[in-house]
């Protein structure tokens, strides 16, 4: 029996054409970094523009995240019926109009309600990306491609940065937003005319023209054509509640270890993502060098990605998260009590920042290395919806502890010891549970 297109692709040596569907996968990832950090630059001066507390600030940053949940746990549904490729363009398409309609905002109200739906849209397109850089990448190098997918998300902090920098004080808060916007309709284009659609996809769903489309994939990854798609999986494979199976007795321990990391990382990440920025200004720096130290965060984030993605394989990907969970709790204190010159306090944030993206990225890895094939996009999903609900929670409960007065060390320390928690459930996860063979089984 001939092998599997996607055993192949899983076996063959990397071509040109997969690390050129890898580098748009990246590229398209830059939005998920800029969008994620516009608000969070920008927020001293709208804030102050509507004399918005900073608990309404601390809702909108949650909204977000709200929004990045019900993405996230829609993507493989809908993925189901329209393809990787489909739902890339759908959440690009809409991130796109979010942003452009945020330049127009005069409303904390409407800036909280469009990001929500640009939440949506990035929830969507963190999973589609992820399933599709596995799927395109080899055995070999899936690890360190997801790694170079993630760096995406650092170079649009650095471009967010940059770009708040340099347009703030001459052209205001909702200049970030229109360069935004820009940006995306640059990175749809590119998406409709060089994106290739999943073959897993392809050869699960079976769409219209499936044949030919797989055909051209095959073709231009050098490999010999079908004449025919190879059976389908059994009729109750097919029907199988994939997300229902993510319980199952065979992953449930994976899952709901993997769910408790997620969502706890996201709890202490995007409490730092949000208000990192403005606990640098309370620390003396302008809200212009707070801009321009995110390019320095970006530098560091992306640096800390590629770290993770080489050396996962080596160190293995669950205790190696679990090393930066708990090195990312160290400088979180660190962060929190030390009064220091703007230098110091920009060089502790890249440092944090290098450890939290570091922790993030290898939640993707130790996911998708322990799922099999079939429930992985399935299990990405839930990982990405869940963490983003926790997403929720940790800029609320920051915005709460700051504006309680409690103290910037205090509410630092408090989230350095939820970072605990996704440590020692990585490492109960390395013990239990060992990664999945690949598989060519449906998608």
């Amino acid at each position: 029996m001939p092998a599997s297109p996607l055993d192949v692709i899983a076996k063959m040596p990397m071509r040109t054409r997969q690390y050129v569907i890898i580098a748009l996968c990246c590229l398209i990832n830059i939005t998920e970094g800029y969008d994620m950090m516009s608000a969070a630059y920008t927020a001293p001066l709208f804030t102050a523009e509507w004399g918005a507390p900073r608990t309404a600030l601390g809702i909108l940053f949650s909204m977000g995240s709200l929004g990045l949940a019900f993405g996230a746990f829609a993507a493989a549904p809908i993925a189901e019926r329209i393809g990787r490729r489909g739902v890339t363009f759908v959440a690009l398409a809409g991130i796109t109009i979010s942003h452009a309609l945020s330049a127009m905002a005069h409303s904390m109200e409407m800036l909280t309600f469009l990001k929500f739906l640009m939440g949506v849209g990035l929830g969507m397109l963190v999973v589609s990306l992820n399933v599709l850089v596995s799927e395109f990448a080899n055995d070999d190098r899936r690890n360190l491609m997801l790694s170079l997918l993630h760096t995406g998300f650092s170079i649009g902090m650095t471009i967010s940065g940059a770009v708040t920098g340099l347009l703030l004080e001459p052209y205001g808060w909702r200049s970030v937003f229109v360069v935004g916007a820009a940006i995306n309709i640059v990175l749809l284009a590119v998406l409709t005319l060089f994106m290739w659609e999943s073959p897993a996809y392809l050869l699960s769903a079976r769409p219209r023209n499936a044949l030919p489309r797989l055909n051209k994939i095959l073709t231009g990854l050098g490999q010999p054509t079908l004449s025919e798609l190879p059976p389908p999986p059994p009729r109750t494979e097919r029907k199988e509640n994939r997300a229902m199976a993510l319980l199952s007795s065979d992953v449930r321990r994976l899952s709901l270890l993997m769910w408790t990391a997620s969502f706890v990382y996201a709890v202490v990440g995007y409490f730092l993502l949000n208000w990192k920025p403005t606990v640098l200004v309370d620390a003396g720096l302008t809200p212009t060098q707070a801009s321009f130290a995110g390019v320095a965060q970006g530098i560091c984030g992306s640096v800390g990605h590629i770290v993770v993605g080489m050396l996962a394989k080596r160190v293995g990907e669950g205790r190696l998260t679990a090393i930066f969970f708990l090195v990312m709790g160290c400088v979180l204190v660190l962060f929190g009590n030390v009064q220091a010159s703007a230098p110091v306090m920009i060089a502790l944030a890249c440092s944090l920042t290098f450890f939290t993206v570091g922790s993030y990225t290898g939640v993707f890895l130790t996911t998708i290395a322990h799922y099999p094939l079939h429930l992985r996009s399935f299990g990405v999903g839930f990982v990405v919806g869940i963490g983003r609900a926790g997403a929720v929670i940790g800029p609320f409960i920051g915005g709460l502890l700051l504006d309680a007065d409690i103290g910037r060390g205090a509410t630092f320390v408090f989230f350095a010891t939820l970072s605990v928690i996704p440590a020692v459930a990585l490492l109960v996860l390395g013990r239990a549970i060992k990664p999945s063979a690949p598989q060519a089984a449906s998608v």
